[in-house]
């Protein structure tokens, strides 16, 4: 077993030792808290710390006493901790925006679909209406042009088969 000291205060200022200085106390911290700031939105040390560092804020943020060092890094703290819930929020708005739109192509797809295949084979039962409605967007659109070929029930029958 071996034991190492490590002189946060002494450690260069590179990306990979911005872990130990950001454990670090006063200036050594601050420092740290503001190099991560400054890191590109899209850089891994970033994401990382920001995690790290959330975490931080939400444990110091719990303790019933709260010394004035403490506070101070929870202010500190805090402009970056919002960032990270900001960028999270925007990644998870710009998701459902596009689930959002993928369902309503599908939606829209099937629904064509189903009138055309009335046209083409005759009433649909419900059963096999509710199986195209689920079939994913890509089969939906293989299924508009296969419709072209039915003469009948039993061609769409088939094809769901298949």
């Amino acid at each position: 077993m071996k034991t190492a000291i490590i002189v946060i205060h002494q450690l260069p200022r590179t990306p990979a030792t911005i872990w130990f200085r950001l454990m670090g106390k006063g200036r050594v911290q601050e420092r740290a808290i503001a190099e991560v700031a400054a890191l590109p939105a899209d850089d891994p040390y970033r994401q990382n710390a920001l995690d790290l560092l959330g975490n931080l804020k939400v444990i110091l943020e719990a303790r019933a006493t709260i010394e004035p060092e403490e506070q101070e890094l929870i202010m500190q703290l805090s402009p970056l901790y919002l960032e990270k819930i900001q960028a999270a929020e925007l990644v998870g708005e710009e998701r459902g925006r596009q689930i959002g739109e993928e369902r309503g192509r599908q939606i829209g797809e099937s629904e064509l679909i189903l009138r055309l295949l009335k046209k083409r084979v005759g009433d649909i039962s419900p059963a096999v209406q509710a199986e195209i409605k689920a079939l994913p967007l890509a089969r939906l659109e293989t299924l508009g042009e296969a419709l072209l070929d039915f003469t009948g029930a039993i061609d769409l029958e088939r094809w769901l088969a298949a």
